[in-house]
């Protein structure tokens, strides 16, 4: 399922770049390759760029990057061949500097050396996110069409006052019209979704989902000791006691499946019992009492500000001193109950042995009475000296050295894009040992993929709406790691929406990244000074809310385009939009529907 996501986004990078390619605007390179795009009608997005060669590489030429958005289904290998042997020779023409003799005099051998070439340099992404799911740029192209249609003939029907103000008829006449236009027989059919966007979008079929998966899994573990058992019986019913090695042998397949059975059944226990704490901490206490709440999110709050506040200074070590040391002592509690259970009831025995089940019980609600009490007493100290409070809760920002620069390359690669798709790039270094950052971003990014694979399913990313591509690569043996996305709207809000909103993900996708010293590619920007990340606690709070530091991180990390194609050009609200109206009028008519209907030619 996440490799079928990440395959949709790939990269080709092709070291030793050291050619003239000629890639402006109208030229025959450019041109080019917007035929080739546009005839091979399955990439939705792409864009070439140089990426600069690392200070210590051994390789002091840059890299020619060519980033590409393809539909699902497709083979990234099988898009490479696509684009390599197309007649029009587009990916020769772009790489042909790596051949500085000309190359071969045939085309069919020119294309065995490319593609020879290009495979392994072809990178499928780590991680990605597809914003607008399930369709194709046809699909795309086609509802845009139907929704401009749609809207001119809500004109001209409000134009004749025919339905008047009744919301109902006016929807039923532009369905009606939209059924006798024989060039929409098309949208007939509902529009195509995944199972999770599709039947599998609901709460309960996603936990139903993860429930079955892990009781057929139970099942198959039961079986694998269960059936050499009976085969066992019914031979010795048949045939007499078989050999003692094989009743050794089918002893221990029992006693291993019943074992792994075990654990797997304790596990779950642990696991909702983690869920219900988390559940009642986070979500039933803040609900039911204001002084939790407050405390909670007065807890976020100074997870994310500097240690320069005696409040943050504080909640970070406590945080490490009580915090870090309980939170290791439950994952030790839940591993010996899993494995070995037994030490567990044998101590709860040794400790209990000389009391009364009344008085464990006693114990247990004097203990809750006490953590009450020292809430509450703690929460109208707070009120009371709200003078000190104050002093310790005082303001503090981070102070940022230099203003946010951007480069020229930059700035007018964002100006070819105002009204149209953004885009970025963005190439960054793995912090040391690379090995040890580089599994950790994965492990994250599988995180970030299956979530938008299955919960994000309607183009946001948990807040960040916009989003067509985003897409992870680490590169170079795991020495660097290079960001794609095209999204809508600016790059500061878009990188507000994830300060704002997701920034946990975005934490963990960036705080294993610094940005090292290197030269410049063609005209793009140079990195003089290292820089890191802004710092993090505890692996996910404060990173990306040192919002000055990370927009500057992220702007010197970021480099410009040679060439940039869009097939649709579309924002995702829109594409959303027309497929929600298609739906609507070619589907049942009924409330529902006459909303979306009416939200589609009002917006």
């Amino acid at each position: 399922m996440l490799e079928m996501v990440r395959q949709q986004m790939i990269c080709i990078v092709v070291p030793g770049w050291e050619g003239t390619t000629e890639l402006a605007e109208n030229g025959p390179v450019f041109t080019g390759l917007e035929d080739l795009l546009r005839k091979v009608d399955v990439v939705q997005f792409a864009s070439v760029a140089l990426l600069p060669a690392r200070a210590d590489a051994e390789e002091e030429t840059p890299s020619l990057m060519m980033e590409l958005a393809i539909e699902e289904g497709i083979d990234p290998y099988d898009m490479l061949y696509r684009l390599i042997c197309h007649p029009s020779e587009a990916m020769w023409a772009l790489y042909r500097s790596y051949w500085p003799d000309g190359g071969p005099p045939l085309q069919s051998e020119r294309n065995r050396q490319l593609l020879d070439k290009l495979m392994p340099c072809l990178s499928i992404a780590d991680g990605g996110f597809i914003g607008a799911r399930d369709r194709t740029a046809r699909q795309i192209e086609k509802e845009q069409a139907l929704l401009q249609w749609t809207r001119g003939q809500a004109r001209a029907l409000k134009a004749t006052g025919q339905c008047g103000d009744d919301r109902a008829a006016f929807a039923l006449a532009l369905a009606q019209r939209a059924f006798q236009n024989p060039s929409f027989d098309w949208a007939l059919e509902p529009a195509p979704r995944s199972y999770w966007r599709g039947k599998g979008a609901s709460t309960s079929t996603k936990i139903g989902f993860v429930v079955g998966a892990f009781v057929l899994g139970l099942v198959a573990v039961w079986l694998v000791g269960a059936v050499p058992r009976g085969a066992v019986g019914l031979w010795t019913w048949l045939f007499g006691a078989p050999h003692p090695d094989v009743l050794v042998v089918v002893a221990f397949i029992s006693k291993a499946s019943r074992w792994v059975l075990g654990v797997s059944l304790r596990t779950a226990l642990v696991v909702l019992v983690v869920l219900y704490f988390g559940w009642l901490f986070l979500v039933a206490l803040p609900a039911l009492f204001k002084s939790w709440r407050l405390w909670l999110e007065s807890l976020w709050r100074e997870l994310d500000r500097p240690t320069e506040t005696w409040s943050s200074w504080s909640t970070y070590w406590v945080g490490w001193l009580v915090v870090v040391p309980l939170a290791l002592a439950v994952v030790a509690f839940a591993m010996v109950f899993i494995f070995c259970p037994r030490i567990i009831l044998d101590a709860y025995h040794a400790a209990t042995k000389e009391l009364y089940g009344w008085q464990i019980v006693a114990l247990v609600l004097l203990a809750l009475v006490a953590l009450i009490v020292f809430v509450n007493v703690f929460s109208k100290v707070n009120q009371r000296v709200a003078k000190t409070g104050n002093w310790f809760f005082h303001p503090y920002e981070d102070d940022v050295p230099r203003a946010q620069q951007v480069h020229a390359s930059i700035d007018r690669c964002e100006g070819q894009l105002v009204g149209g798709t953004a885009h970025m790039i963005s190439l960054t270094d793995l912090r040391s040992p690379n090995g040890w950052s580089a599994w950790w971003i994965r492990t994250s990014l599988r995180i970030v993929t299956f979530a938008g694979r299955v919960f994000f399913t309607e183009g946001r990313l948990g807040t960040a709406p916009g989003i067509h591509f985003g897409h992870w690569h680490i590169i170079e043996g795991g020495r660097r790691y290079l960001f794609c996305s095209n999204y809508d709207g600016s790059f500061g809000g878009y990188l507000d929406d994830f300060i704002n909103g997701a920034t946990i993900g975005t934490t963990l996708a960036w705080r294993w990244t610094t940005l090292k010293p290197r030269g410049s590619a063609g005209a793009g920007p140079a990195v003089d000074k290292p820089r890191s990340f802004p710092p993090t606690r505890f692996g996910v709070f404060r990173g990306v809310k040192c919002e000055l530091k990370f927009k500057s991180y992220a702007r010197d990390s970021m480099l410009p385009h040679l060439y940039r194609f869009d097939k649709c050009k579309t924002p995702v609200d829109q594409i959303i939009l027309a497929t929600g109206l298609r739906d609507a009028l070619f589907g049942e008519r009924n409330d529902r529907n006459d909303d979306l209907i009416m939200r589609a030619i009002e917006s």
